[in-house]
């Protein structure tokens, strides 16, 4: 098996979501990075080259909006961001310049394996 090529970071909550989505992103030879909560994605950004970010809405430190707000208070350069959401406010894809797709939970693996395709450059 060839090295990990991407570093994606995931911020999920879920104690079953999260590890499962970070094994599934292993196998499909990608670094993961699992943050558990918003703090937790700041100071792994803070240290860490990351390609792409897949991030639940609702973190129980703040939300998704909050987040990325907190990220560009602090002048950080943002990846380009996957939001993973049971529900879509309108006008979010419009307000997040760093917002390229959007996963309606539940997903299917195969719909995250087709936006890492698009998304990540291949090697």
């Amino acid at each position: 098996m060839s090295s990990p090529t991407h570093t994606v970071l995931l911020v999920e909550d879920s104690p079953d979501l999260g590890p499962l989505l970070q094994e599934t992103l292993e196998e499909w030879e990608h670094r993961a990075v699992l943050a558990r909560t918003a703090a937790e994605a700041i100071d792994l950004l803070a240290s860490e080259p990351v390609g792409l970010i897949l991030l639940d809405h609702e973190l129980p430190d703040m939300s998704a909006p909050e987040l990325l707000d907190a990220l560009r208070s602090q002048h950080r350069t943002i990846p380009p961001v996957v939001l993973m959401t049971a529900r879509l406010r309108p006008g979010t894809e419009e307000s997040w310049p760093e917002l390229v797709d959007v996963l309606r939970k539940p997903f299917d693996l195969a719909d995250l394996a087709a936006i890492l395709q698009r998304r990540l450059p291949c090697r």
